[in-house]
């Protein structure tokens, strides 16, 4: 589920972890993290990630109910936008770089 970015408001800066945004932005850095590694957005919310200009992707694996498409193919200089339709706890990784990854907690 990708959609273009809108003019939402973005959550990148410090915040309490636990308070819920609408839409959030994560970086997929160089130095081979996401930053920041957790968000907490509402229902219905939004997670852009931003690929810098080293290749990611984005798996939830064991593919959880709730958990938007994965972005499978290496991604570089670009963004992709994941909507969350249901409360949970997402963890995402990036498979080419093992460690590398993050936590979306949607209430």
């Amino acid at each position: 589920m990708f959609a273009a970015c809108g003019g939402s408001s973005t959550s990148t800066g410090p915040m309490a972890a636990d308070t819920p945004v609408a839409a959030a932005t994560v970086k997929a850095t160089p130095a081979i993290q996401f930053t920041p590694s957790a968000v907490t957005i509402v229902v219905g919310g939004t997670v852009t990630v931003d690929f810098g200009s080293v290749a990611h992707n984005v798996f939830f694996d064991n593919a959880p109910a709730g958990a938007p498409a994965n972005i499978t193919e290496p991604s570089s200089d670009k963004s992709a936008t994941l909507t969350f339709t249901r409360a949970g706890t997402f963890a995402y990784n990036c498979h080419i770089h093992p460690g590398m990854h993050g936590t979306v907690v949607v209430k």
